[in-house]
């Protein structure tokens, strides 16, 4: 079940990010908005000649539709935690509430002018949900002398660029309504880099480094929760004030200790600070980092261990989100920075800490991140 705001929210946020990296002029994306393509289903993907396939180069669909738990979005809102969500919000079926299935379930809720395949609307979050609408670009992007541009220009969404990814994922990934989240549903924390890791892969990333993919979605997430800290009593919710002040912490630290980034200010209004956010994320998203600027990061930002020692100012939810960013973030840079593997026992300790918001003890977790950082800081 997701915030009733993102019916407007997630098709607001793939126009802005398509027409920033696609370049497209004012009349091209009237006409593009106007021209409505048609959803056509996952069944339009799964032919064995296409992504039904064997092999690397053709099992896509079969990877999204046995593995992926996008695949199975829709069926959490048939299991017993879920109607319990729904009764305690007087919501008859979650299965056909907007409210739930615009995140679950996003095509159910599209016009059934724009979905072909009128019966089976959808199959949780399927291939058009993330890759758009397939009717303009279907048949055209399967041929050999389109280039991956002429294919994005088409419709297809460009998620070869993390700011456009990010955009696909945040809305659903990160901003519950307060009143969902007091009937039962989970917090949200959204990490692009670490969330997109866990996911079967039916797609090829080119070699890349961890700080574009994860500060382009800290900011990303960052963005939204600002924009949720604007207007119609959205500043009560607890959980997102504590959410936003972590991560702004997190993101002034990063962008103090490298001045050609777009600034972060803890001390910034709602609407400066969605707009410092946004522009950090695009930042980033098109910025080449050179070899050992993920080492950096890591070592500044595992230096922050003293700010969790002893007694601290900062309420104790915010304390917890900033040292579960803080872990999650020792996850994503060191994973490819030349140091020890996620698994590692000092690193699982620091996860642990951060596992729970009522067990977490921020001395302990200092402790553990002071011990882990002279392993992760050699070169």
């Amino acid at each position: 079940m997701a915030s009733s705001a993102l019916r407007w929210l997630i098709p607001v946020l793939v126009i802005v990010a398509e027409d920033a990296i696609a370049g497209t002029d004012a009349a091209v994306r009237l006409d593009s908005q106007m021209s409505s393509p048609r959803y056509l289903g996952a069944a339009s993907c799964s032919s064995s000649s296409c992504h039904g396939g064997a092999g690397e180069q053709h099992n896509q669909f079969i990877v999204w539709s046995q593995r992926d738990y996008h695949q199975r979005a829709s069926l959490i809102l048939t299991n017993a935690p879920s109607a319990r969500i729904a009764e305690r919000l007087s919501i008859h079926d979650a299965l056909i509430s907007t409210r739930c299935t615009v995140c679950h379930s996003p095509l159910t809720t599209i016009s059934p002018a724009r979905l072909f395949d009128k019966n089976h609307p959808d199959n949780g979050i399927s291939c058009e949900s993330c890759h758009g609408p397939a009717e303009a670009w279907l048949r055209s992007h399967t041929r050999r002398d389109y280039t991956y541009a002429m294919r994005v220009s088409t419709g297809m969404r460009d998620l070869r660029n993390w700011y456009v990814r990010a955009n696909a994922c945040v809305a659903c990934h990160q901003t519950v309504d307060t009143d969902v989240i007091a009937a039962g549903h989970p917090r949200l924390v959204f990490e692009l880099s670490t969330q997109t890791k866990a996911q079967p892969p039916h797609w090829r990333d080119s070699d890349d480094s961890p700080v574009r993919t994860w500060l382009t979605g800290q900011a990303v997430a960052l963005r939204e929760l600002s924009w949720k800290m604007k207007g119609n009593g959205r500043n009560s919710d607890p959980d997102a004030l504590a959410q936003t002040s972590a991560l702004t912490w997190l993101l002034s630290k990063v962008t103090s200790s490298d001045r050609s980034l777009p600034s972060i200010l803890e001390d910034a209004d709602s609407d400066t600070l969605q707009r410092a956010a946004d522009q950090l994320a695009r930042h980033v998203s098109a910025r080449t980092f050179e070899n050992g600027y993920s080492a950096t990061v890591l070592q500044m930002l595992t230096s922050l261990a003293s700010e969790f020692s002893g007694s601290s100012p900062v309420p104790g939810d915010a304390l917890f989100y900033r040292a579960k960013r803080l872990a999650l973030a020792c996850v994503a840079l060191s994973e490819t920075s030349g140091h020890p593997p996620v698994a590692s026992a000092e690193l699982g300790r620091i996860l642990e800490d951060v596992s729970s918001p009522i067990n977490f003890n921020a001395s302990v977790f200092a402790e553990h991140l002071a011990a882990w950082r002279p392993i992760a800081t050699k070169q």
